[in-house]
């Protein structure tokens, strides 16, 4: 039986995209990482810019979601029927 996750998309990634929700195939043992390399690789730069190529976690400029909560590490193991919101954060004043 075949695993997704659901990926949600919302500000500029879903303009790139050109599409509001994904569905992506996992694996067992496929992480956030394995994720969202597959994303950079079909849409390009800013989604590859996602993950902080220094740190190798979340990049700050970006909010990344799995089940609701708010990640940063990318070793985050994903299960069937998880959802992964890709969004950009808005600052309050």
């Amino acid at each position: 039986m075949t695993a997704y996750v659901k990926v949600l998309l919302h500000a500029a990634f879903r303009e790139i995209a050109g599409e509001r929700e994904i569905l992506e195939e996992v694996g067992s043992g496929s992480t956030l990482k394995d994720i969202l390399g597959r994303l950079g690789k079909r849409y390009g730069k800013d989604f590859n810019e996602i993950i902080d190529s220094e740190t190798g976690e979340i990049s700050s400029e970006v909010l990344v979601m799995v089940n609701g909560k708010s990640v940063r590490r990318t070793d985050i193991e994903l299960r069937d029927k998880d959802t992964l919101m890709i969004t950009v954060p808005v600052g309050g004043g």
